[in-house]
């Protein structure tokens, strides 16, 4: 049994997503589209998690 339930590495998930997005957001803002484009990956693919955790992936939500 993983030390998280389901339910809190969806949350986690979900948050640093939004942190991310929001690194992204900021360094947008500032004119670096460099560290942008890497804090968009990043939130890009906590995303991915999300929807995978959720059942939304490409492949089967875990059951636990």
């Amino acid at each position: 049994m993983p030390a998280k339930t389901l339910q809190e590495r969806q949350v986690d998930a979900d948050v640093r997503c939004r942190h991310w997005l929001a690194l992204a957001t900021d360094a947008n803002e500032a004119g670096d589209r460099a560290k942008a484009e890497r804090c968009e990956d990043k939130a890009r693919f906590w995303n991915d998690r999300w929807n995978h955790l959720c059942g939304r992936g490409e492949r089967p939500a875990p059951k636990e």
